[in-house]
């Protein structure tokens, strides 16, 4: 799982090199067209017109293969990383910690704390699930590349360290992504 720093990186590194391989497709096409080519402030004509065309659909055909290539979210690459992805942690909700079984009531999904450490979850199944059975990520990995584990999986743990920060619920997700 890629941190929201490692998307913000890979974003501007594949916006950069887009945008340098476009400018070099404009200069060929500049160098085969004659050097005569003028778009801009000083004047226009039809080959200046053919490089900045040129450059525009080689920019953006760059954009497609590094979208797929770098796999980072378009906002974050069409910025150059300006707009990141959001936090896994700031789409998790605390969870009610409950010291005692004894004192789970049997609505929704509880942490279980033993001697101030959680150790389980209560509510995803009919028995406790040890916290290391539950999916966990870090708190700064990027929420988008948590697709792959809510798939399979109805919650997601949220952590820094050992302290469980929140969960991420499959509902909360998919609203997340709009889907």
């Amino acid at each position: 799982m890629r941190t929201v720093k490692e998307l913000r990186l890979a974003g501007l590194f594949a916006y950069l090199a887009a945008l340098a391989l476009g400018l070099l497709f404009s200069y060929l096409l500049h160098v085969l067209l004659g050097g005569g080519g003028r778009l801009g402030w000083a004047g226009f004509n039809f080959p200046g017109l053919l490089e900045g065309l040129g450059f525009l659909f080689f920019f953006t055909f760059v954009l497609y293969l590094a979208k797929k290539a770098v796999r980072v979210p378009c906002t974050t690459l069409l910025t150059a990383g300006l707009l990141w992805p959001t936090p896994a942690r700031r789409l998790a909700k605390t969870l009610p910690r409950v010291e005692a079984l004894e004192a789970y009531e049997g609505r929704g999904v509880a942490l279980l704390v033993q001697e101030g450490r959680p150790v389980g979850l209560l509510g995803l199944s009919d028995h406790i699930l040890p916290l290391e059975e539950v999916p966990s990520v870090e708190a700064e990995v990027a929420a988008s590349e948590l697709y792959p584990l809510f798939l399979r999986q109805p919650l997601v743990l949220v952590v820094r360290g050992e302290e469980v920060v929140g969960a991420i619920p499959r509902e909360a997700f998919f609203r997340y992504l709009g889907v």
